[in-house]
């Protein structure tokens, strides 16, 4: 396999006496089984050969291979060459290799070095395991319990007992004034269901959660952020289907505008979700809630064509993958959204929101604006909490004329 990226001889050379010159034809299988062209794949294996040459001359055994070799081997390379940033990626891909084929050890866990690690890792099993949350969701979480147990114990080592029920007021008013007030919100909510956790635990004995200040919140105020169904439209014709990438999206923008799927639901959805027969999708939802949801034609139809003439599938069971080698699954979220905004920048839209949100909304406004009751709009987005789809009923001007009072002044 390695002779199909045509490696020059001096390359292969250094393979014989170096401790990865086994391991090469292994990583060049997978460098095919990726899809890289000669080109990348030919430069990936170069790099390669030059660690194993590195590792060679300082006589570093395999077993010690790692991260922080790599780290050591890239600052020397870029001492001499131009830093790029595709050879970070191609050795973290060998390792990741090496430690699959059992060829060199899975790092340990690092050791949990003080109370303050202890405790927030505590917190994160608790979200993973009990509360189920997304791991999106978590990466909100921690790092406002890490800042807030920084704050208040600043001064010596993390002692839970000590809490009082002013530091979660003392944490909010000493924020960063920089932060919009939904950063603010979600600090109280995520200090809430902190001080849920330690209680629970046992780790406190009085119910702080109560003490944590609320902030405005301010959710009917805003109109909700929103496309009409021309601009919709032009969104969906941006996308050259043409090409595989331009499937891809189209797929995906019009899961987002018919379905209103959260960005998330998106990325992580798989070739098992879709039940072609019966022309249903199974979505995986907040809390993991498993939804099934009718699949409509035009939806159906674009995620087909898509995946009949994506050009690599390889082993990955996600539905949309990524427009270049390797070709694995959408990250996250944010790839989703990098989508839409990218989409919209082609179509010439320019909304206030330009994320992968904004077509949920839309599709919401549009159910409105055909008739549709708010638990029926609830319904189809799934929503848990009946209040979550009242931001929707401003839209309805209709409705809301007919609410309207006459001006005690009369008409002037």
């Amino acid at each position: 396999m390695i002779q199909f990226y045509r490696p020059q001889p001096q390359d292969l050379l250094p393979l014989r006496s170096g401790p990865l010159g086994p391991h090469l034809e292994s990583f060049a299988t997978l460098l095919a089984r990726q899809a890289y062209c000669r080109n990348n794949g030919r430069r990936k294996i170069r790099l390669v050969v030059h660690l194993n040459r590195w590792l060679a001359e300082r006589r570093i055994p395999l077993s010690q291979v790692d991260e922080r070799q790599v780290t050591a081997f890239l600052q020397t390379r870029w001492k001499t060459q131009n830093r790029v940033a595709g050879d970070s990626r191609t050795l973290t891909l060998l390792l990741r290799h090496l430690r699959q084929t059992d060829v060199i050890p899975v790092p340990r866990s690092p050791k949990i070095r003080c109370s303050l690690d202890r405790i927030v890792g505590d917190y994160e099993q608790f979200l993973r395991q009990e509360r189920c949350l997304a791991p999106g969701s978590i990466g909100v979480y921690l790092p406002v319990v890490r800042r807030f147990l920084k704050h208040r114990f600043s001064s010596g080592g993390v002692q839970l007992r000590r809490l009082r029920a002013g530091d979660a007021a003392n944490f909010i008013l000493n924020a960063n004034p920089d932060y919009k007030r939904r950063s603010l919100q979600v600090a109280t909510s995520t200090l809430r269901s902190f001080f849920g956790f330690l209680l629970q635990r046992g780790r406190i004995s009085s119910p702080l959660a109560n003490s944590v200040p609320a902030v405005a919140a301010q959710r009917l105020s805003e109109l909700p952020k929103y496309l009409e169904a021309a601009q919709i439209t032009k969104l969906l014709k941006s996308c050259d289907r043409r090409r595989s990438v331009g499937r891809r999206d189209y797929a995906i923008l019009l899961l987002l505008a018919r379905l209103g799927l959260r960005a998330g639901e998106v990325a992580h959805l798989c070739l098992e979700h879709i039940d072609w027969r019966a022309g249903e999708v199974c979505v995986r939802g907040k809390g993991s809630r498993l939804d099934r949801l009718p699949l409509p034609q035009d939806v159906g139809q674009a995620i087909a064509d898509y995946l009949k003439r994506r050009r690599f599938g390889g082993s990955s069971r996600r539905v949309f993958l990524c427009s270049n080698a390797p070709y694995e699954g959408l990250a996250n979220q944010q790839a989703v959204g990098a989508l839409v905004k990218r989409a919209l920048e082609r179509a010439r839209l320019h909304p206030p929101h330009r994320g992968a949100h904004l077509l949920r909304h839309s599709l919401a406004t549009g159910m409105l604006r055909s008739g549709a009751t708010m638990a029926q709009i609830g319904e189809v987005l799934r929503h848990q909490l009946a209040q979550t789809t009242e931001i929707y009923a401003k839209v309805d001007l209709n409705a809301l004329r007919a609410l309207a009072q006459p001006w005690p002044g009369g008409e002037r």
